[in-house]
């Protein structure tokens, strides 16, 4: 059985799973994760706990009944851009974020981008060859399922094929008409929110900064209203990683990343850099903190920079809206209608985010494993179509050139 896996620059790779573990501890206790092993298959466990998940209430009207302080509530009401969404349209559950960062939170050995590299390593050692810079331009199809990958060198012909891209460019049909049945508009439709990221290196001047430091804006009713338009708000707030913090002397030069939230709409940079750039480092210097040097133009990346990385993806940064109490169960899952073709990454169930897209490789590997030792105990027949379980499959085996 050969493996294809797309990545989410519609580059080309091959990739097999990884059972070791590159996280490390904080000092705070650890988060536990539960994997309900439903290989992408969404489930209700205890269906008698959907009441007490205030279903018809959004964030916002929650933490407005819960706290007398509104700074409070809008502190509480940032959970809900954890995963792209406005704290006025996003559920009422996400206030449970809290309880899992009071338990703690995990950090990678060596920086974020170890676990791709550890990822690839633990792959290319169990035979994985990875394909870099080369792009995908069509899923191709034959007899009703998936047979390959075309790229910009040839042909990459395989029984599977794992879409680690937004699924958004299977459903416009970026990658062909061949994987356009796979992901529906509702799976995509409405887009979740952007955002103004600023990445750069400076020395700090005037506040003593944590690891992870928010500066609030004074109205966030004005935020999110200017952001519902597909408007860059002019009173935002500002999310802050020191992400050398404890490990230099904080008058060194270390890196920081600055997040603003931005609309999904894409938008001539040009025009939207310089007042972005003023209203981030004014906001900033309001609160004393000031940076040498001032990061350029070229640190900041906007909406239209984050569409030209994930094609098709408008900028979004978490996949499909998260508002509505339903939102999450609308995600596409790790099978895809289209035989052959598996989803996985921020964009597919269970949702964006580092912990949430390696649960969705997680679970597409499982499903993966689970079809293919289905075709190992069918019979040799032909089949038309597919289903979202197991069934009997066909096709030649092939070999990568």
């Amino acid at each position: 059985m050969k493996y294809v896996a797309v990545a989410m620059a519609l580059g080309l790779l091959t990739m097999t799973g990884c059972q070791t573990s590159p996280f490390q501890k904080s000092d705070d206790p650890p988060v536990e994760l539960l994997d309900d092993k439903t290989s992408g298959e969404i489930q209700v466990r205890e269906p008698g706990l959907i009441p007490a998940m205030a279903q018809h209430r959004t964030l916002a009207g929650l933490l407005r009944t819960s706290f007398s302080d509104p700074r409070l509530a809008q502190l509480f009401g940032r959970y809900a851009t954890y995963v792209g969404g406005s704290p006025y349209a996003s559920p009422a559950i996400l206030a449970l974020i809290w309880q899992a960062e009071a338990q703690g939170v995990w950090s990678v050995k060596g920086g974020m981008h170890q676990l791709a590299q550890t990822i690839a390593g633990l792959a290319q050692a169990r035979g994985a060859t990875f394909h870099y810079n080369t792009p995908a331009t069509r899923i191709t199809r034959q007899n009703g399922r998936i047979n390959g990958v075309q790229t910009a060198t040839g042909h990459f012909p395989a029984d599977m094929v794992l879409f680690n891209g937004d699924p958004r460019a299977l459903e416009t049909g970026l990658l062909g008409d061949g994987a356009k049945d796979a992901v529906q508009t509702q799976h995509t439709t409405p887009r979740s929110l952007s955002a103004f990221v600023h990445a750069f290196a400076a020395v700090p001047e005037g506040v003593a900064l944590k690891h992870h430091t928010v500066f609030f804006g004074h109205d966030p009713k004005a935020e999110f209203k200017a952001l519902a338009k597909g408007e860059m708000p002019t009173d935002a707030t500002l999310y802050l990683c020191a992400q050398d913090h404890g490990a230099v002397a904080p008058d060194a030069l270390q890196r920081f990343e600055i997040i603003m939230n931005g609309p999904p709409v894409p938008r001539d940079p040009e025009k939207e850099k310089p007042p972005c750039q003023t209203q981030i480092f004014n906001r900033l210097r309001a609160f004393g903190l000031t940076f040498s040097p001032t990061p350029g133009p070229d640190a900041l990346t906007t909406p239209q920079g984050f569409d030209a990385l994930f094609p098709a993806s408008l900028g979004s940064l978490y996949g499909r809206s998260p508002h509505g109490m339903m939102a999450a169960f609308k995600r596409p899952t790790a099978r895809t209608p289209v035989p052959g073709l598996y989803l996985c990454g921020g964009g597919a169930h269970p949702g964006a985010g580092v912990p949430m897209a390696t649960l969705s490789g997680a679970h597409a590997a499982a499903a993966i494993m689970t079809d293919h030792a289905s075709t190992l105990m069918s019979p040799q027949t032909a089949t038309r179509g597919g289903t979202l379980t197991g069934s009997a499959r066909t096709g030649r085996k092939r070999s990568l050139s």
